[in-house]
């Protein structure tokens, strides 16, 4: 990005609007015209030597626009050979007639509105100081110092004026094109940021839903030839019916996630987000699966925002999905309550029974996505989450989330 920015400063030529090209032909079209009969008409000069002195003098103005540094070269060039061919004319302005005088203030206002100032500046002063060498070098014209003096010290104050204000206008422009790259700048920043934070949204929601369900259903299947070998028929039956209202409710969460993921012309079906009044159902399919969960829920948690519902619940859901793949069988005690304008979540389990047999036990989680997870959706609110072994043994989970009207 920086050598973009960099390239558009060097090259500005490049953002020249059509208009301001018409402005430069429509200026060089009229000079050209004037400038071959008044050369040759004040000073004797011939047609051809006039053509030529004023077709560089004009094209320099065109070129000095791609490129600065030749268009300044001509263009001083042309001043020089005009000032030699001219100063036996007599009593004709010298060393700078009316048209020189045009095309160099030209040049220096072009320039001071393109370039930086330093530019400008320093073809403004060697403007000056060619045509001073042009006077010392004129011996005869040097001798009076009347006609050359007057000429300088006009061309040198009017252009001074000129390349002040043209200094101004290009600062100007330029500041308010770096204040237009930068506001892109922040714009694709923010747009980066928010896809960034979009995607670690869906991630962990994504992740949600399918770690709490998927466990749940391995736990089930693992362990269901052991709990139900002795076990009748309907128990089987309900078993499996468990097994199969969990993997409906991934799919059915799933399918709300895809479907806000198509494209605008779709209308996905939206389902409320789960809520504190969802946990009921997410401890009696976790117990189901053979862990003993108790839950303490405070009644005035349940006029918190949406949001904070929502976070609740999934921290509940990931802790409980925590302990099915860690500590299968352990003891499981969920609180929810409101204190001084805050809500607070603990989920806590014992250490799993030793009794629990090694076939039925999932293969553990490594990828620490859970707890990240938590501690992103419980800092996005402003919250804090504190996890690690428990005093008693096991595993603790507690969040203390503000309140919000979000």
């Amino acid at each position: 990005m920086t050598r973009r920015m960099t390239t558009a400063v060097r090259n500005p030529s490049a953002a020249l609007p059509f208009w301001a090209w018409c402005t430069v032909a429509v200026f060089c079209t009229a000079l050209y015209t004037t400038a071959v009969p008044v050369t040759t008409d004040a000073y004797d000069l011939g047609v051809l030597v006039a053509l030529a002195v004023v077709t560089v003098q004009c094209g320099s103005l065109v070129l000095a626009v791609p490129r600065p540094l030749t268009g300044t070269a001509l263009q001083l060039a042309s001043v020089v050979a005009l000032a030699l061919v001219t100063r036996d004319s007599g009593n004709a302005t010298w060393p700078l007639p009316v048209t020189g005088f045009l095309s160099l203030g030209a040049l220096i206002l072009l320039l001071g509105l393109r370039e930086r100032w330093y530019v400008s500046l320093s073809t403004w002063w060697l403007s000056i100081v060619v045509l001073a060498a042009v006077v010392v070098s004129s011996p005869e014209r040097y001798a009076v110092p009347d006609e050359w003096g007057t000429n300088l010290t006009v061309y040198a104050g009017s252009t001074a004026m000129l390349l002040i204000a043209a200094i101004a206008l290009g600062q100007r422009h330029r500041i308010r094109a770096d204040l237009e790259r930068a506001r892109r700048d922040v714009e694709l920043e923010q747009a980066q940021r928010l896809y960034v934070e979009e995607r670690a949204r869906i991630a962990r929601e994504l992740h949600d839903v399918v770690a709490h369900s998927m466990s749940l259903i391995h736990m089930q299947a693992l362990s269901a030839p052991f709990r139900l070998r002795a076990a009748e028929s309907s128990a089987v039956d309900q078993e499996f019916e468990d097994i199969a209202r969990s993997a409906r409710g991934a799919l059915d969460e799933m399918r709300q996630l895809l479907g806000a993921l198509r494209s605008e012309d779709d209308d996905p079906d939206l389902v409320p987000q789960p809520q504190l009044a969802d946990i009921d159902d997410l401890v009696t399919s976790t117990s189901r699966a053979g862990i003993p969960v108790e839950v303490e829920l405070d009644p005035r948690a349940g006029t918190a925002s949406p949001i904070v519902q929502l976070t609740i619940y999934r921290i509940v859901q990931e802790a409980l999905s925590n302990v099915v793949r860690h500590a299968p069988g352990a003891a499981t005690t969920i609180d929810v309550s409101v204190a001084s304008g805050s809500f607070r979540v603990s989920v806590r389990n014992a250490r799993a029974p030793s009794t629990s047999h090694p076939r039925t036990l999932p293969t553990p989680d490594r990828g620490g996505a859970g707890l990240r997870g938590m501690r992103e959706r419980v800092g996005l609110l402003g919250g804090q989450l504190s996890t690690g072994p428990a005093d008693a043994g096991g595993f603790l989970v507690d969040a203390t989330i503000p309140s919000t009207d979000q």
